[in-house]
């Protein structure tokens, strides 16, 4: 089973979740609010995924930028796979250039990105010793996040996949999807 967590200001009606789903129709997506806090949302995501997962399959989790932030923290938890698509490194950094006005690219809704919601990032754990298969998708015309900074924390801890893509993937190449179905097996 795959489940896939969207980006900051996204949601499943996701370009890279619609794709998934041409491919894998039955995966499931995981959500939460862009204007929450670090720990409730990854609380509110874990219950998500527990509430899904079938012992009789294995669980793989997708994450694209703020979604692969959260994968990476929910895999651990899970002891799970995952793919990591230009994933958000240390996200109390990155998302400082969204403090203020925010709107939800689906749907349409304002919000407000305070201080507080972004410090809360900064109390996370460092996931990657744990004892899980990862793939980092680095878009090489990423022009949002350094796919450079995400290579470097990530070089000893995953399997590195470059792509020509900027942060939004156009396409879910050969190697992304025979990834995915080798950890289904």
């Amino acid at each position: 089973m795959i489940a896939y967590i969207h980006g900051f200001n996204s949601s499943p009606a996701s370009n890279t979740f619609g794709m998934l789903r041409k491919v894998f129709p039955d995966a499931h997506a995981l959500e939460y609010p862009s204007s929450g806090f670090f720990p409730e949302n990854l609380a509110r995501l874990q219950k998500q995924a527990r509430d899904i997962i079938d012992a009789s399959s294995p669980f793989v989790l997708v994450g694209a930028s703020l979604g692969g932030f959260y994968a990476s923290q929910l895999s651990a938890l899970l002891l799970c796979n995952c793919v990591l698509i230009n994933p958000v490194v240390r996200p109390a950094q990155s998302l400082r250039q969204f403090l203020g006005p925010n709107t939800y690219f689906y749907g349409g809704q304002h919000w407000e990105f305070t201080p507080e919601m972004c410090d809360s990032y900064s109390i996370f754990a460092d996931a990657r010793s744990a004892p899980v298969k990862r793939m980092v998708v680095l878009g090489l015309a990423d022009t949002l996040l350094d796919p450079e900074e995400a290579r470097a924390y990530w070089k000893n801890y995953a399997f590195i996949h470059e792509t020509n893509d900027g942060h939004s993937l156009t396409a879910l190449d050969e190697t992304i999807v025979r990834t995915l179905r080798d950890w289904q097996q």
